[in-house]
């Protein structure tokens, strides 16, 4: 039995799990991959800035940080780490609405669960274009829900 779970831990945010699970099943099945368990931890730039230098030695601020677990051949048991002033600060650098770049950031992470790269940039394009193929094809509504006093930042 499959298994998503999602830890809510910004404040005044939250996201949905119907929609998460729809573009998680949506990547695994054009992937002919299947899981066990993803984890996503809903937070901010400290903690995945903090996790960045513990596990990559880099003082660098990143929307996402995915921890694969399984071994190569078995489904994907996994942790993804979002930040969501990362995605709120790239939504606004590259114009992109919220929720537009949330969920590329979702994908971004599942895909390096599967086993994409993006180091070089030969790989980083075909990661590319993968999540952008994903994104066109993908008919989410409601991605999340924020408090009241939270949703101007968005």
């Amino acid at each position: 039995m499959s298994v998503l779970t999602i830890e809510n831990k910004y404040p005044g945010f939250q996201i949905l799990r119907p929609a998460t699970e729809h573009i998680l099943h949506k990547v695994l099945k054009e992937e002919a991959v299947s899981f066990a368990h993803v984890n996503i931890i809903v937070t901010d730039d400290n903690t995945l800035n903090r996790l960045k230098k513990q596990y990559f030695n880099d003082d660098v601020l990143t929307d996402t940080i995915s921890f694969n677990f399984n071994d190569p051949g078995q489904d994907i048991d996994g942790e993804i780490y979002i930040s969501i002033d990362r995605i709120r600060a790239n939504a606004r650098k590259y114009n992109n609405p919220f929720q537009q770049e949330l969920a590329l950031v979702i994908l971004h992470s599942l895909l390096h669960l599967i086993g994409y790269e993006d180091q070089n940039p030969g790989d980083r394009q075909i990661m590319d274009r993968r999540q952008q193929v994903y994104l066109q094809q993908l008919s989410v509504k409601r991605l999340y829900r924020t408090q009241k006093s939270h949703r101007k930042k968005l």
